[in-house]
């Protein structure tokens, strides 16, 4: 009995040195690599990055242009969709504009809805049904050019524009193809404001403009609204706004007046006020078009300092329609006007360390933006990891929310990986930005590190080595 007792204390004894063992090589081996490191990045400044939902926006019908962006430019005439009441010309939008090519293209657009657009010949931008049951604007031959000024106040035209505008909301809502919808409807070119000490009909008040914008409120969920002017309900609507007269250096600095002082545009019988906000890029898009009043040459040319410096001022997300990939200009002008566009993300540093209590195995990231603009989406940001032959092995989801990503400030994000044989044989890291639109990554960090497919591979581990590097 006494000896069959030691043999099992033996046995008792040796299981739980064997245990201890194996317990002890899953703990100390991570130790034996150097996988606790600190690594600070460097931005690339001057770089030329093809990202989405920002950079100029040429018109979608120009194939040769849009081609070569990633957002294009649409607007749309009442007319042009609604050509009988209640019936919607979704046809003649998609081939006008290719907007299935766009699409699987992975590009963005921007959208306006015009009621009154100027031009050579007399002309109405509403359909003939509406004019026939409204017949109370005017047409009009100014400095502008011919056209017919509706008049906004009329009960029956507001009415059916909510159905016309619901109507384009949720043909555009199907998806993000549409990101942004610079509101139009009123006034010449949709930009909210007439001439009407010509005798056109004015603006309405602001509390019809308000329904107005409530109506693009309601119509484009998925999608950022700018308005032309700071008006109260673009601030109080969280809207961005879109300067038309980019490059002018008088309009531009009253444009960026109204936003600092705030101030009011003058009707007959009243005001609109515009609404202090001289910080609104940072939270809402500001885009716009280089003003067709002064020539390219002069803004890019002799003017090209002063160009450039009220772009940064205004911190443009995009350009379009009127740019100068049109235009035979140099191509280093190209790039320094899209240097200055829109969102530049990096990552400026990371720590790796082992949670040896929890086996895994923890990456902190410290993002930042270089850019002069704010990103207006909350895309969804991922990390993977792979083995040393470059099969994705891990993935997971990066806590960060990408419209407080603002140009000046940084967001740590943290991220456990599970550990295990991947971490001592070799690895690399890659972070990736997801595009709602294709549900692929799409976006390439202002960094000096390897882009494959949409992914930023920043980090790299030779397990054979037992040394780590940066990957280039």
């Amino acid at each position: 009995m006494g000896n069959r007792l030691k043999w099992k204390l033996v046995a008792a004894i040796l299981v739980l040195l064997t245990l201890f063992f194996f317990l002890a090589l899953y703990v100390l081996i991570p130790r034996l690599y150097n996988l606790s490191v600190s690594v600070d990045f460097q931005v690339d400044r001057k770089g030329i990055y093809d990202n989405p939902l920002t950079g100029y926006s040429p018109w979608a019908s120009n194939v040769k242009l849009a081609e070569q962006e990633q957002l294009v430019y649409m607007d749309l005439t009442w007319a042009e969709w609604e050509p009988e009441e209640g019936k919607y010309n979704i046809t003649g939008f998609e081939e006008k504009y290719q907007i299935h090519k766009w699409k699987s293209a992975g590009k963005h657009a921007v959208l306006r809805f015009v009621c009154d657009k100027p031009g050579n010949e007399e002309h109405m931008d509403i359909p003939q049904w509406l004019y026939e049951k409204t017949a109370d604007g005017e047409f009009y031959d100014i400095e502008y050019g011919k056209g017919y000024a509706p008049n906004y106040e009329n009960q029956y035209f507001l009415n059916a524009h909510e159905k016309a505008l619901n109507a384009l909301g949720d043909y555009c809502s199907q998806d993000n193809f549409v990101a942004f919808v610079e509101l139009g409807s009123l006034g010449h070119w949709g930009e909210w404001h007439t001439k009407h000490e010509e005798g056109i009909p004015s603006m309405p008040d602001a509390e019809i403009c308000w329904i107005y914008a409530n109506h693009y409120s309601d119509s484009f969920p998925n999608a950022r609204l700018l308005m032309r002017r700071n008006y109260v309900m673009a601030v109080e609507g969280n809207m961005g706004l879109y300067n038309d007269m980019t490059g002018d250096l008088d309009d531009t600095k009253e444009w960026l007046d109204w936003q600092k002082n705030g101030g009011a545009y003058e009707l007959p019988d009243g005001e609109i006020s515009y609404e202090p906000a001289d910080q609104i890029w940072k939270q809402a898009p500001i885009g716009g078009e280089f003003t067709p009043a002064n020539s390219m040459e002069e803004m890019l040319g002799e003017n090209l300092n002063q160009t450039l410096s009220l772009i940064e001022e205004s911190h443009m997300t995009f350009i379009g329609p009127h740019t100068p990939l049109e235009y035979e200009v140099e191509q280093e002008t190209v790039d320094e006007i899209e240097q200055r566009l829109g969102y530049r993300f990096w990552i400026s540093h990371m720590e790796t360390n082992m949670d040896y209590g929890g086996q895994n195995f923890e990456v902190r990231l410290t993002w930042e933006n270089d850019g002069l603009a704010s990103f207006y989406f909350d895309w969804m940001v991922m990390m993977y990891v792979y083995d040393e032959a470059g099969n994705q092995k891990f993935w997971e989801e990066i806590d960060i929310d990408l419209t407080q990503l603002v140009p000046g400030e940084s967001i740590t994000t943290v991220n456990h990986i599970p550990f295990n044989d991947l971490f001592r044989e070799g690895y690399s890291i890659g972070v990736g930005i997801v595009d709602p639109l294709t549900g692929k990554n799409a976006v390439e960090l202002c960094m000096n590190k390897d882009y494959r497919d949409g992914v930023n591979m920043i980090y790299a581990f030779d397990g054979i080595n037992g040394t780590t590097f940066e990957v280039d």
